[in-house]
Order: structure tokens, then C-alpha cells, then sequence
């Protein structure tokens, strides 16, 4: 089984752009699939439910469960800019 570390762009109602990191088992599009279920149907005690876009922008594989979501810690306490870097870094490869 895989595991995924992924990134979310975010826009709020002002068009405020964060970043939201998160963990699945599934494939990151599925679970986007979910979080556009909750901007949709503005479920608003997630946080992506009070977003007014959001979109997958990054991805890491991983092939347990405990280092995925390690990897997932880190990333939540190194902040925007990191996550930013990130993201450039992988939109250079792909």
C-alpha cells in the first residue's frame, strides 16, 4: 500500500492564497475528490470547507505509513515558504 503526503492550494473568499498539507492512504486525487466535496457543499468545520477554491499542487509517495506521516509533520511546521519551494521544485520536474 502507498501512502501520500500532498499539498492543497487554497483560496479564501479575498483570494488569500495557503497552503494545506495533508495525509492519505488513497491516491491524492481521490482525496481531493473529497476536500472539493466540502468547498462544494461548503462544509465549513473543515478547514477546506471554508475555502473558495482548492486545488492539488504537489505530492510525495511513500511506502509506510509512519514515515509518510513524520514527513507530514515536517513539512506542517516548516511553514508557507518551504511549502512554496516545494511546490516550484516540483512543478520544474513535471
Amino acid at each position: 500500500m502507498k501512502h501520500y503526503i500532498y499539498l492543497l492550494e487554497c483560496k479564501d473568499e479575498n483570494e488569500k492564497i495557503n497552503y494545506y498539507c495533508g495525509y492519505t492512504s488513497k491516491s491524492p486525487s481521490e482525496r481531493l475528490q473529497a476536500h472539493l466535496s466540502n468547498v462544494k457543499g461548503e462544509n465549513r468545520k473543515h478547514y477546506t470547507g471554508r475555502q473558495k477554491s482548492v486545488k492539488l499542487v504537489y505530492h510525495e509517495i511513500y511506502e509506510d505509513r509512519k514515515t509518510a506521516l513524520k514527513r507530514e509533520k515536517e513539512i506542517k511546521k516548516r511553514g508557507g515558504k518551504y511549502k512554496l519551494r516545494l511546490i516550484e521544485g516540483f512543478h520544474l520536474q513535471n
